[in-house]
């Protein structure tokens, strides 16, 4: 767990088709290390168009009548809305980090392909026969997981249906992180 010196969060991005089981895996992931009491958040990219305020609430009102940002807040929880221009999140996510997650030990991102933080490759065999990958020549790659092995890899790799490994193993590349900062 991170000490009071320290302002951001290990993130790590989860990378795979859809249907691969990303979101149950990292379901399983944060279950763990908010066991282990990490302070564990998430950030999930979309590629679909949502609008999760509520039509005709007072915030969605808000939002609607012009403001460029809005935020839900109540005693024990707080939604934030803002308008961000096409792949302005890209670009943003170091800031919306710093912003909104600098108090997480544990940073877990599914999607963002394009970002620059340590990335984890999931596959099916089912989904992907060929077992090309499309993510293990980024530098940022440290680890593969799918659901057979795959000869000749440059990085580790761990079954994904053993989400206890893959938490250990992300806990010893966290620990090796720090040791080298």
């Amino acid at each position: 767990m991170k000490n009071n010196s320290e302002r951001k969060p290990f993130a790590v991005s989860f990378l795979a088709k859809s249907g691969t089981g990303k979101t149950t895996l990292i379901e399983k992931l944060i279950r763990i290390f908010a066991e282990k009491n990490y302070r564990v958040s998430s950030i999930k990219h979309t590629d679909h168009k949502f609008e999760a305020d509520i039509k005709g609430k007072d915030s969605w009102r808000h939002k609607h009548a012009g403001a460029f940002s809005t935020m839900l807040l109540s005693d024990d929880s707080m939604a934030f809305f803002s308008d961000i221009k096409k792949n302005e999140n890209i670009n943003m996510i170091d800031n919306l980090i710093n912003k909104f997650f600098n108090d997480a030990d544990i940073l877990i991102v599914e999607g963002f392909r394009d970002i620059t933080i340590p990335k984890v490759e999931l596959f099916r065999k089912e989904l992907n026969p060929e077992l090309r990958l499309k993510y293990t020549d980024d530098a940022n790659c440290i680890l593969v997981c799918g659901d057979v092995a795959i000869n000749n890899l440059k990085i580790p790799q761990i079954d994904i249906n053993q989400p206890d490994k893959i938490a250990i193993f992300l806990e010893k590349f966290i620990k090796n992180k720090k040791e080298k900062q």
